[in-house]
């Protein structure tokens, strides 16, 4: 196992100490196995690094695009093999692909990523570290996907590269994020080693993703204050909000939201006579006979918010669902989608 270390409240400290608690030490090509050698100009990510011993076999980074993470398990839908739960991450993309030493096992590998993680301020979103209920969840497909792609890795998508969805090799995943000036959110996948890689002299491989997002601004322009919202309403009868957010597939209204539904209850509070509906309204994306009763179920958490957290009187409040039924933009582009996916309050 790698050394503990106790680490400090500095975010950059603890940046670099996870970079020691996992590498030990700046590594020489070669120094895990003869066999192998770091691929030339491979560098590791100067704040998750690699467990000691392991050989940086591919390396890419993608300058921006959006990552589907995993937060639950995988099952088919119309769009094909998706995760019931997820959060969509905007970045910089930053891919490694990994060989574990040989003497040490994919649990080993994964502990270690695990532990220095939350030592270095990293919240887990997500963790699977049972084989066969990874397996059965189809987590493998999230590095399967990612390491097909062409321009995940700079150089190719090899066969060394792929993390392929075989059942005889379950994996191990996670998902953790940081908040610090951007968050950076990190995904692991780590297989156990087929007998072609003991034979290389190599151990476990993993896939490392690293999603830089850019810093969140203050004063969002997401995120309307309740003179706009009146104004709004005074004008068309309503207004539409973007500032309250839920994961994929979730009705559980996310913290980041909290300076929307602040401004929404001044609103409330400062015109005692207004009375709204919540109207919760969603892009096509997913199964339809489920989105209206998903918009539906967002549309009643912000209800509940607004009267258990801010006391406003519940007869005031009406929440409906409408799921994709009344877009604003179209749902071809993923900046329609964004505009589609929004939550309006209706006068009554």
């Amino acid at each position: 196992m790698s050394r503990q270390v106790t680490l400090p409240t500095s975010p950059r400290l603890r940046a670099l100490l996870l970079v020691l608690a996992l590498s030990g030490s700046v590594l020489c090509p070669g120094h895990a196995a003869a066999v192998e050698r770091d691929r030339p100009g491979a560098k590791d990510h100067p704040q998750v690094s690699r467990y000691e011993g392991s050989i940086l076999h591919n390396q890419g980074v993608v300058a921006f695009e959006q990552v589907v993470l995993p937060l639950g398990p995988y099952a088919s839908t119309p769009q094909g093999k998706q995760p019931s739960k997820s959060r969509k991450v905007e970045g910089k993309v930053l891919n490694y692909a990994y060989w574990g030493p040989k003497d040490r096992s994919e649990l080993e590998v994964f502990r270690n990523y695990q532990a220095a993680l939350a030592k270095a301020g990293f919240t887990l979103l997500y963790v699977c570290d049972e084989p066969e209920r990874c397996r059965a969840e189809g987590l493998a497909s999230f590095a399967a996907d990612w390491t097909n792609r062409p321009a995940t890795f700079g150089g190719g998508s090899d066969p060394l590269s792929r993390m392929e969805e075989n059942g005889n090799y379950p994996p191990r995943f996670l998902v953790a994020r940081r908040q610090a000036d951007g968050d950076l959110y990190v995904s692991l996948t780590v297989l156990p080693p087929s007998s072609t890689e003991r034979d290389r002299g190599v151990g476990a491989p993993y896939f490392l993703q690293v999603i830089e997002t850019q810093p969140m601004r203050t004063n969002a322009v997401a995120v309307l204050d309740a003179a706009a919202m009146q104004k709004g309403i005074a004008a068309e009868g309503k207004v539409a909000l973007y500032g309250v957010n839920f994961d994929t597939g979730s009705a559980v209204i996310r913290p980041d939201s909290k300076p929307q539904l602040d401004q929404m209850a001044r609103l409330l509070a400062a015109d005692t006579m207004l009375k709204v509906f919540i109207v919760g309204h969603t892009d096509n994306v997913g199964d339809f006979p489920a989105n209206p009763a998903l918009s539906q179920r967002r549309a009643e958490a912000i209800v509940k918010a607004l009267v258990q957290d801010h006391k406003i009187a519940a007869q005031r409040l009406v929440a409906r669902g409408v799921a994709n039924l009344a877009p604003v933009s179209t749902n071809a582009s993923e900046a329609g989608r964004q505009r589609n996916r929004r939550v309006e309050l209706v006068a009554q």
